[in-house]
């Protein structure tokens, strides 16, 4: 089978080591936007930014041929991620505390394995964050959108 991107995978593997992490236990890990109302109030997207009014773009991709005839081609993958923490209170530091200790759990999970599992050559890295201190309805937001680079032959 001819592969036109990893991105699939990539967003696959990304997954499935973040839901397995010890450290993001009790943190709902979600695959895009949020589609239904939850309860939970610590998130990790995978695919999204946390922005309900952003823009929704979940990865971006450039991609240029390994060589001639070599008939594989480098792909840059850049794919968008957040982590976002609700709290009942309008206490800004224990929620930025929160959401950066999330963070590193993400980041940890990606210095475990800068491949996530996908074949060689690839490497990827936690390249990017915005910390947000957001006031809802609700109380105090931390929303920390990130971008996950990755270099890989296809």
């Amino acid at each position: 089978m001819t592969r036109s991107s990893r991105v699939p995978a990539l967003i696959d593997s990304f997954l499935e080591r973040l839901q397995a992490a010890d450290g993001l236990a009790g943190v709902q890990v979600v695959d895009g936007p949020l589609v239904s109302d939850s309860a939970k109030s610590e998130w990790v997207f995978v695919g999204y930014d946390g922005d309900p009014e952003g823009d929704f773009t979940t990865s971006q991709t450039t991609q240029q041929w390994a060589g001639l005839g070599a008939k594989a081609k480098n792909e840059d993958i850049i794919l968008t991620g957040a982590v976002l923490v609700r709290q009942g209170s309008t206490k800004v530091k224990p929620c930025r505390d929160r959401t950066f200790a999330i963070f590193a759990e993400v980041e940890a999970v990606v210095r475990a394995d800068p491949a996530l599992g996908l074949g060689t050559p690839t490497v990827c890295s936690v390249a990017e964050h915005t910390f947000h201190t957001e006031q809802t309805a609700t109380g105090i937001q931390g929303r920390l959108p990130f971008t996950l680079t990755c270099s890989t032959r296809i």
